[in-house]
């Protein structure tokens, strides 16, 4: 009991941060094109931004707590922790630095996030359960495409149980509590896996510990957990890392588009398209 206190302790004002932080946002781009909807759970829904049939590179935003089907539909107000505002600002910069590359941008909510501070926060049942559906939703996006995964607080422990089976190009996590592993290797995973935290992110005192089946293990952004820095320039808060003018945008931006970032922060020769579908652990 007295390591699910600490843990929820830790973890409220990072949470309390991102179900509040939601001035409105103007983001322009294309409307929603619903790919799927469920009432099951808490209801889900998976959005496109963009034609994913017909995009070489596609970037697939999972977010994390507080997140329902009828609230991501529900744009009213949208603020910058909303997934549909981070999804066109994603692609409005994709567009910027690859012009004649047909880009798409996905937010997959096919799982039931914690609702809040919670028990649910600091156990993985809800990455667990919706991991294989993850899985499975990207391996039916083209094969021709180059998929990134871009994975925000609780969402990275759902890519991170279901790393083993995605077949991408590269896996982002922002603002992360774990990815249930304590080193990138563990993820199996032949992706290039990133990993930031802007300074000012309450989730940073969130315990990164995993005592029978509570926490989330490592903080990916630790040099010994072995994950590519995340430049994170501009990023404020726990909702700030896909904000319009922010290095962070940027980075993920080129990581989608197939230009990883080089030590100098400059980016590197684009990757090929698709990359061999990595072996199950």
């Amino acid at each position: 009991m007295a390591s699910v206190v600490t843990l929820l302790a830790g973890a409220a004002p990072a949470v309390g941060q991102s179900l509040s932080d939601g001035r409105p946002v103007d983001a322009a781009g294309p409307a929603a094109t619903v790919l799927s909807a469920d009432s099951q759970g808490q209801g889900r829904l998976v959005e496109a931004f963009g034609d994913v049939r017909h995009a070489r590179d596609i970037a697939v935003i999972v977010p994390g707590v507080g997140w329902s089907g009828p609230l991501l539909r529900d744009e009213r107000g949208a603020g910058r922790r909303h997934p549909a505002v981070q999804a066109r600002s994603l692609l409005a910069e994709m567009e910027r630095l690859a012009p004649k590359t047909p880009a798409a941008v996905v937010v997959w909510l096919d799982y039931d996030p914690p609702a809040g501070i919670d028990a649910d926060a600091v156990l993985s049942d809800r990455a667990v359960e919706g991991a294989p559906r993850l899985a499975t939703f990207v391996g039916s996006l083209p094969r021709s495409a180059r998929v990134s995964m871009v994975c925000h607080s609780y969402g990275s422990v759902v890519c991170g149980r279901a790393a083993p089976r995605l077949r991408v190009a590269s896996l982002v996590v922002v603002g992360s509590p774990g990815m249930d592993v304590w080193t990138r290797a563990a993820l199996h995973t032949a992706a290039t896996v990133w990993a930031g935290i802007a300074p000012d992110d309450p989730i940073g005192v969130v315990p990164h510990t995993r005592v029978d089946g509570l926490g989330h293990a490592a903080d990916p952004t630790a040099p010994a957990f072995g994950a590519r820095s995340l430049p994170v320039g501009g990023a404020h808060g726990h909702n700030g890392y896909l904000v319009a003018g922010t290095a962070s945008l940027r980075a993920i931006a080129q990581i989608a588009s197939g230009r990883p970032l080089d030590r100098a922060g400059a980016p590197a020769q684009a990757q090929p398209a698709a990359l061999p579908l990595p072996s199950p652990s």
